[in-house]
């Protein structure tokens, strides 16, 4: 998208709703089983079952994708205060905040407002990705951190079992089971520059192989400062939620039914209002020969506006159906399919409009996996699934992967992957009297993916991952000037290109007291309009990324009920070609090293103080600068104070 109409639509997709769209995880990861996974040690960590690689439960050693697990011992001693920043612990993930309330956050590249748009988000297998424009809307994304019990950050194309969108990378958090939140807790958080957080939570067992959690959470940051002097926006942020889980076990059948309410808005100017709700569904039974059939059903409604400007209405149905079996050959199957409808509807009063407001977006799929043993320490994984939008029709997503065990705690990957980023409202119907004209033939953006990994334990008390990637990409989003005039553009698939790193990271057990965890990215990047195009935008739906982060984490238990961690990171810079003169390159954001602290102490068993600073080296920093969505503003130092009271 051009600078010209990027820059005044992207100014309204700040206040857009995000899209709770499903693709489902297993249900498996709503078990009351879910180990307590604060008290594992680096071995059993190791053996952490997990959902978001095969969608099905196995040991975190033995999936064979670049997988990385935030715990909630790790939550709960980050100091963070909302899941952007909870995500900042996965070394495989790049989280950038741009102000107040907004965030950007991808994997593998592709980091900006616009072009954030190849990283699917499942809350408990509800997706949180906006048809709107392929994004996720973070603001209006939250859970309360003390109810994730684990958050599972994949690597890589997750197509064949997730579908479109799934490109780069799959984020699958999951939370505690009703039951295992029994009783009441009370946390709050409160900042020294007047912003704050207060969760309420209650739990209880209502009858027999029942349980129900309820939950209220007021939330208000006080925003950020401006780079520029002209800039006078305010970008605090204030949001209320309640919501609540119920559990239902019944002989082989489980059931799960979870679902929440929230409104937001900006306090300090009254630019943006929004309102949402949700409600998911799980159904599993397990047979007795070990296969299981489950079923989730999502629905949410949702409102977002922008004063005077611009108004979104979103209605989404997701249903999904998925069995897991075997066919006789030691294998573990899993097929299934789905249907997801979309009802987007879009009011603007500015140049950039839709011609018709309204967009019914339908999806279906089906789809079918099986991990079959080749030899005692080798497996073949094989899966293919086929997809069917309204908007660009039927895309394939195949994928295979083999895993050979080379000792009971080491193992070696490899995958080859094709995933696709589907049309959004926006890339295809988006229109600008004399501007921009609408695009009816933009089809699917399209990856195909090559992996080498290894994971285990190759010194006592130290686990590695290691991943190396080649990812080529065709028919990236273009912005096709018209001959001779320039103006009117079209937005066509006309970019394709390369990238390909590096993702590690390692986990290593000083002492019984003392855990460092560390990790490491690195990229390159290689795009280029392809013969025949050219893009006016000059890479823009590119993203802007560094080319390498790395952090380090220290957790100590210094004595009895106290302590303290610190986190330290490092970013490099992150640059863009220089479209006047041709040639070189310009600075957009410097590198920047930054840190946090932490100090716990649990006064008794019941009630818990903790003080942190975050960004502790410097009192501001930037992270971000894409003038088209919006004003730069610096990131500040934070001090707070953070109580848990349970009862």
């Amino acid at each position: 998208m051009s600078s010209l109409a990027g820059g005044a639509l992207l100014k309204y997709w700040h206040v857009l709703l995000a899209a709770l769209t499903l693709a489902p995880a297993s249900v498996q990861a709503q078990s009351s089983d879910t180990p307590d996974l604060q008290a594992l040690s680096l071995d059993q960590l190791g053996n952490v079952e997990v959902t978001g690689v095969s969608r099905r439960a196995e040991p975190l050693n033995k999936a064979p994708a670049a997988a990385f697990v935030i715990t909630a011992e790790d939550i709960r001693r980050s100091g963070a205060g909302n899941l952007p920043e909870v995500l900042r612990l996965a070394p495989n993930l790049e989280v950038v905040r741009m102000n107040g309330f907004a965030y950007t956050i991808t994997a593998r590249g592709f980091n900006s407002p616009e072009s954030s748009n190849k990283l699917l988000v499942l809350i408990d297998g509800r997706s949180v990705y906006s048809p709107l424009a392929s994004s996720v809307f973070w603001e209006n994304v939250d859970v309360p951190l003390a109810d994730i019990v684990r958050i599972e950050v994949v690597n890589g194309p997750g197509g064949t079992l997730y579908g479109a969108n799934a490109v780069n990378g799959v984020i699958n958090i999951v939370t505690k089971n009703a039951a295992d939140t029994q009783g009441g807790l009370l946390d709050m958080r409160v900042g020294a520059t007047g912003g704050y957080r207060t969760m309420l939570r209650y739990g209880l067992a209502p009858w027999e192989g029942a349980s129900l959690r309820l939950y209220g959470q007021i939330s208000r940051n006080g925003g950020t400062d401006p780079v520029l002097s002209t800039d006078i926006t305010r970008t605090g942020w204030a949001r209320n939620e309640g919501g609540f889980r119920f559990d239902q076990i019944l002989g082989a059948d489980s059931f799960n039914l979870e679902g929440n309410i929230y409104a937001n808005h900006t306090p300090q100017m009254d630019l943006e209002k929004g309102r949402g709700v949700d409600l998911t569904g799980h159904w599993n039974h397990a047979f007795e020969n070990g296969s299981s059939l489950g079923v989730q059903l999502v629905f949410d409604d949702s409102v977002r506006s922008l004063t005077g400007l611009a108004r979104e209405q979103l209605q989404n149905y997701d249903l999904q159906v998925f069995h897991n079996t075997s066919l006789g050959l030691g294998d573990s199957f899993i097929w299934g399919g789905g249907y997801r409808q979309s009802k987007e509807a879009f009011y603007t009063s500015g140049l950039f409009h839709f011609a018709d407001p309204t967009t019914t977006i339908s999806i279906g799929n089906i789809f079918a996996q099986d991990e079959i043993p080749l030899w005692p320490d080798l497996k073949l994984t094989a899966g293919l699934k086929l997809e069917d939008n309204s908007y660009s029709g039927i895309d394939a997503m195949p994928n295979a992967r083999l895993a050979w065990q080379v000792t009971e705690s080491e193992m070696i990957w490899a995958a080859a992957s094709r995933a696709v980023r589907t049309p959004s409202k926006i890339d295809r119907e988006l229109e600008a009297p004399g501007i921009l004209l609408p695009s009816p033939n933009f089809g699917s953006e399209k990856l195909t993916a090559y992996e080498l990994g290894y994971r285990g334990e190759p010194l006592p008390r130290l686990t590695l991952s290691a991943s190396l990637y080649y990812n080529f990409y065709d028919d990236l989003r273009s912005d096709q000037p018209t001959p001779t005039t320039v103006v009117p553009i079209i937005l066509l698939n006309g970019v394709k290109g390369e990238t390909y790193g590096v993702d590690m990271w390692a986990k290593y057990g000083l002492t019984d007291w003392w855990r460092l965890t560390g990790g490491f990215s690195w990229l390159n990047r290689n795009f280029r309009p392809k013969p025949g195009f050219i893009d006016f935008a000059n890479g823009q739906s590119e993203g802007q990324d560094p080319a390498s982060m790395a952090q380090i984490r220290s957790n100590i238990n210094l004595f009895e009920g106290w302590e303290l961690d610190n986190s330290l990171r490092a970013v490099s810079k992150v640059t863009q070609e220089n479209p006047n003169p041709p040639g070189g390159q310009m600075r957009l954001v410097s590198s920047y090293v930054e840190a946090d602290l932490r100090i716990g102490w649990h006064v008794t068993e019941n009630t818990e103080l903790a003080f942190s600073i975050l960004n502790l080296l410097h009192d501001r920093h930037l992270e971000a600068r894409d003038p088209s969505t919006y004003a730069p503003q610096y990131v500040p130092r934070s001090f707070i104070l953070n109580l848990r009271q349970s009862f």
